[in-house]
């Protein structure tokens, strides 16, 4: 299993852009195999700082994801409108839960 922690940062007036771009993306997301975690987050102290939880069940995943179209096209332009902070690996470890919000 592959996780991972991503931080970007909104460039000055882009957040409304990161969204959109990041919306996509996560939609894109719902139908891919192999991803059972895959969320985008806001700071509740700066709003302009994004945070990208995913998990992957595989290695062969993880690179389908970053094979895909939506993946090559959504990348380059969410880099013109926001800064790549970093990233950290993770090593999921235990039982994990994962129940998706409910729609209201």
């Amino acid at each position: 299993m592959h996780a991972f922690l991503t931080h970007m940062r909104a460039k000055p007036g882009q957040r409304e852009e990161v969204i959109r771009l990041t919306t996509v993306m996560l939609e894109k997301t719902q139908s891919e195999d192999g991803i059972p975690v895959y969320v985008f987050s806001t700071s509740a102290e700066s709003p302009d700082d994004f945070y990208f939880y995913d998990i992957y069940e595989s290695e062969e995943a993880r690179k389908a994801h970053e094979s895909s179209d939506e993946f090559k096209g959504t990348m380059p332009a969410l880099m013109k409108v926001a800064d790549f902070v970093g990233v950290t690996t993770l090593n999921p470890y235990g039982p994990m839960k994962i129940t998706p919000p409910s729609k209201r």
